[in-house]
Protein backbone atom coordinates (compact mmCIF):
# COMPACT_ATOMS: atom_id res chain seq x y z
CA UNK A 1 0.00 0.00 0.00
CA UNK A 2 1.41 3.39 -0.88
CA UNK A 3 2.00 6.07 1.72
CA UNK A 4 -0.85 8.15 0.29
CA UNK A 5 -3.49 5.40 0.64
CA UNK A 6 -2.13 4.12 3.96
CA UNK A 7 -3.10 7.40 5.57
CA UNK A 8 -6.64 7.47 4.19
CA UNK A 9 -9.62 6.88 6.41
CA UNK A 10 -11.33 3.59 5.46
CA UNK A 11 -14.50 5.55 4.67
CA UNK A 12 -12.50 7.51 2.08
CA UNK A 13 -10.62 4.47 0.77
CA UNK A 14 -13.67 2.24 0.24
CA UNK A 15 -15.13 4.35 -2.64
CA UNK A 16 -11.70 4.45 -4.28
CA UNK A 17 -11.50 0.68 -4.17
CA UNK A 18 -15.00 0.41 -5.61
CA UNK A 19 -13.95 2.68 -8.48
CA UNK A 20 -10.93 0.50 -9.18
CA UNK A 21 -13.03 -2.67 -9.11
CA UNK A 22 -15.53 -1.13 -11.49
CA UNK A 23 -12.69 -0.25 -13.88
CA UNK A 24 -11.50 -3.87 -14.21
CA UNK A 25 -12.56 -5.77 -17.30
CA UNK A 26 -14.95 -8.67 -16.94
CA UNK A 27 -12.13 -11.08 -17.71
CA UNK A 28 -9.91 -9.61 -14.97
CA UNK A 29 -12.53 -9.52 -12.23
CA UNK A 30 -12.23 -13.28 -11.52
CA UNK A 31 -8.48 -12.88 -10.97
CA UNK A 32 -9.14 -9.93 -8.64
CA UNK A 33 -11.61 -12.08 -6.73
CA UNK A 34 -9.02 -14.87 -6.42
CA UNK A 35 -6.49 -12.37 -5.06
CA UNK A 36 -9.00 -11.08 -2.51
CA UNK A 37 -9.80 -14.62 -1.38
CA UNK A 38 -6.08 -15.36 -0.96
CA UNK A 39 -5.60 -12.10 0.96
CA UNK A 40 -8.51 -12.97 3.25
CA UNK A 41 -7.14 -16.47 3.86
CA UNK A 42 -3.72 -15.11 4.81
CA UNK A 43 -5.19 -12.33 6.96
CA UNK A 44 -7.44 -14.77 8.84
CA UNK A 45 -4.54 -17.20 9.37
CA UNK A 46 -2.41 -14.36 10.78
CA UNK A 47 -5.26 -13.33 13.11
CA UNK A 48 -5.73 -16.90 14.32
CA UNK A 49 -1.98 -17.33 14.83
CA UNK A 50 -1.75 -14.14 16.90
CA UNK A 51 -4.71 -15.17 19.04
CA UNK A 52 -3.35 -18.69 19.50
CA UNK A 53 0.00 -17.28 20.62
CA UNK A 54 -1.76 -14.96 23.08
CA UNK A 55 -3.70 -17.91 24.45
CA UNK A 56 -0.52 -19.98 24.74
CA UNK A 57 1.25 -17.19 26.64
CA UNK A 58 -1.80 -16.88 28.92
CA UNK A 59 -1.50 -20.58 29.77
CA UNK A 60 -4.70 -21.57 28.01
CA UNK A 61 -2.97 -24.41 26.14
CA UNK A 62 -2.36 -26.36 29.31
CA UNK A 63 -2.99 -30.03 28.44
CA UNK A 64 -5.09 -30.47 31.60
CA UNK A 65 -7.37 -27.58 30.58
CA UNK A 66 -7.71 -28.98 27.08
CA UNK A 67 -8.60 -32.43 28.41
CA UNK A 68 -11.14 -30.87 30.79
CA UNK A 69 -12.75 -28.95 27.90
CA UNK A 70 -12.91 -32.10 25.76
CA UNK A 71 -14.53 -34.07 28.60
CA UNK A 72 -17.08 -31.29 29.18
CA UNK A 73 -17.93 -31.19 25.47
CA UNK A 74 -18.29 -34.96 25.25
CA UNK A 75 -20.55 -35.06 28.31
CA UNK A 76 -22.88 -32.52 26.65
CA UNK A 77 -22.63 -34.14 23.19
CA UNK A 78 -22.19 -37.89 23.67
CA UNK A 79 -21.10 -39.92 20.67
CA UNK A 80 -22.87 -43.07 19.63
Amino acid sequence: MSASTADLDPRELRPLLHQKLDAFSDSAIAAVNDLLIEFERRWLFAQMSEEAESDRLAGKHDPALIEQAVRAHRSKHPYG
